[in-house]
C-alpha cells in the first residue's frame, strides 16, 4: 500500500468559509483531482458536504458536479465555489454594515447581558417593534438566549432587504449560517449532533459574552479574504454544479455520464449530520418545518440510529463480510446492527447508481476510513471493495495520517479514526 503525498500547505480560499464536520482535507482533494480528475471531462461528488472537492476542481481549470441531501451542504457548496468580484463585496458589505450598525446593541448592554438575558415581555415587545420573523426552531429558548434570537433575526433581515444580486446575498448568507452554533448555546465542537453540553454550561456560569453583530463582522471578514484569494486563482471558464441529490437515486437526476467520480462517503454511525444542521436549516429557511424536514431524515446516509421499517434497514444484507459485521453487532447491540444494515444496503445503492453514470474505463475514487466497534478494527477498505463489486474492480490502494479534521470519533464507540484510505476503481 502506496502513502498518498499532498502538500499540507495550500491557499484557504472558501475552505473554511462554514466549520463543517468530517470535511475532506483541502490538500488531499487538490491531490486526487491532479491525479485522478477529469481534466477535460466531468468529475463527479455524490456526497459532496461543504464542497472541498468542488473548490479544488474550479482552481484546477476543471468542470465538476457535487450533489449531497442535506440542505445545508448544498448551501455551503454553492456559495463557496461561487466566484465574487472582490470590489463588488466589499461594496455590499459597506451598505449592509451601516445598516446593522443602526439596530446593534451598545457594548455596554452586552456587558450587562453576560449573565442575564432579557425577559419574556422584552423579546415579545421587541420583535413585535421590530417585525421581526422568528425561525420555527423546536426548543427554540433552550438553544439560544433571547436577546441573540432577537440579535439574529436583525442580522437576516438586514441581510434579506438590503439589495444586491442573489449570489452576493449567499455570501452573507454563508457568514450568518458561520455564527449561528457559535451564537447558540449549543457545543460548537462535538460532531454527533446538537448537544447543551456541561462545558457550555460552565461556560455560561462564568460568564460568556455572546455578540452576534461581532460574530457576524469576523466571519465577514474573514471570508472576504477567502473569496478574494479564490476570485484570484479560480477558473471563470469552470463549471461547478451544485444540487440536492439522494445518493441512491443518482440516475434519475443525472444524464450525462462522468468520467471520475471522487468523493469521500459518510462513515457509518460517526456524524449525525441531520441533527447536527438542524439549527441553520431553520435560520436559512431551507426547512420551515419539523414536520418537513423529518421527510428527509430517512435519506442521510450512516446515521448512527435507524427505524427499523426504514427502507434500506429492512432489506437483507446480500454479501458475506457484511453480513458476519451484522452478526457481530446484533449480538451486541441490535440497534446498532440496524443502522449498519442501513449503511451497508445504502451504499451498495449508491455504488449501483454510480456503476450507471460512470463511463466504461472511468475512475471511482473513494476516501474511507476503517473504524473501530468494540475495540475490533471493521475493515471499511475490503468491505467497500466487496460491495462495488461487480461493476467495480479495485486498483490500488493509498493511504495518509490525519492530524485534525474536526472529528470527535471517540463519542461513538471509539470509533477514531487517523488514517484514511484512497480506494480507487476502475468501471
Amino acid at each position: 500500500m502506496q502513502e498518498l503525498i499532498y502538500s499540507s500547505h495550500f491557499p484557504e480560499l472558501t475552505h473554511y468559509a462554514f466549520r463543517f464536520p468530517a470535511k475532506f482535507h483541502p490538500g488531499v482533494a487538490r491531490a486526487l483531482l491532479h491525479e485522478y480528475g477529469a481534466r477535460l471531462g466531468w468529475t463527479l461528488d455524490p456526497f459532496c458536504g461543504s464542497g472541498t472537492l468542488l473548490v479544488e476542481a474550479r482552481v484546477a481549470s476543471m468542470n465538476a458536479v457535487g450533489s449531497d441531501i442535506d440542505p445545508l451542504a448544498v448551501f455551503v457548496s454553492r456559495a463557496k465555489t461561487q466566484r465574487y468580484r472582490p470590489s463588488s463585496l466589499r461594496r455590499y458589505w459597506e451598505r449592509l454594515s451601516d445598516k446593522l450598525a443602526r439596530v446593534e446593541r451598545s457594548a455596554d448592554t452586552y456587558e450587562q447581558l453576560q449573565f442575564l438575558d432579557i425577559s419574556d415581555a422584552d423579546y415579545f415587545q421587541e420583535i413585535s417593534n421590530a417585525g421581526l420573523e422568528i425561525p420555527p426552531i423546536p426548543n427554540l429558548f433552550h438553544w439560544f438566549r433571547r436577546y441573540v434570537i432577537v440579535d439574529l433575526a436583525n442580522i437576516l433581515r438586514t441581510i434579506m432587504s438590503t439589495e444586491m444580486p442573489r449570489k452576493y446575498r449567499d455570501f452573507f448568507l454563508l457568514c450568518f449560517a458561520a455564527i449561528i452554533r457559535a451564537s447558540s448555546n449549543a457545543d460548537p465542537v462535538p460532531v454527533s449532533g446538537l448537544e447543551v453540553t456541561a462545558y457550555m454550561r460552565k461556560r455560561d456560569a462564568e460568564g460568556r459574552i455572546v455578540n452576534p453583530f461581532e460574530l457576524f463582522r469576523k466571519a465577514v471578514s474573514r471570508n472576504l479574504t477567502g473569496a478574494t484569494e479564490f476570485w484570484e486563482v479560480s477558473d471563470p471558464r469552470s463549471s461547478i454544479q451544485v444540487r440536492q441529490v439522494d445518493a441512491t437515486k443518482l440516475a434519475a437526476h443525472f444524464r450525462r455520464t462522468f468520467d471520475s467520480v471522487i468523493t469521500s462517503p459518510p462513515y457509518h454511525s460517526a456524524v449525525d449530520y441531520y441533527r447536527r444542521h438542524q439549527l441553520e436549516m431553520f435560520w436559512l429557511g431551507l426547512t420551515n418545518t419539523q414536520a418537513e424536514r423529518l421527510k428527509l431524515l430517512p435519506q442521510y446516509i450512516g446515521r448512527p440510529r435507524v427505524r427499523k421499517g426504514d427502507h434500506f434497514a429492512t432489506k437483507p444484507l446480500s454479501t458475506p463480510m457484511a453480513q458476519a459485521w451484522e452478526q457481530a453487532i446484533r449480538a451486541r447491540n441490535p440497534a446498532r446492527a440496524v443502522a449498519f444494515r442501513h449503511y451497508v444496503n445504502a451504499m451498495i445503492a449508491t455504488l449501483n447508481q454510480l456503476a450507471n453514470r460512470v463511463r466504461p474505463g472511468g475512475r471511482l475514487v473513494m476516501v474511507v476510513g476503517h473504524s473501530t466497534w468494540n475495540g475490533e478494527e471493521i475493515p471499511t477498505t475490503d468491505l467497500m471493495r466487496e460491495l462495488a463489486q461487480p461493476a467495480f474492480r479495485l486498483d490500488h490502494v493509498l493511504s495518509y495520517g490525519i492530524k485534525n479534521r474536526y472529528m470527535s470519533y471517540s463519542r461513538h464507540n471509539g470509533a477514531n479514526i487517523d488514517r484514511e484510505y484512497v480506494l480507487v476503481f476502475n468501471r
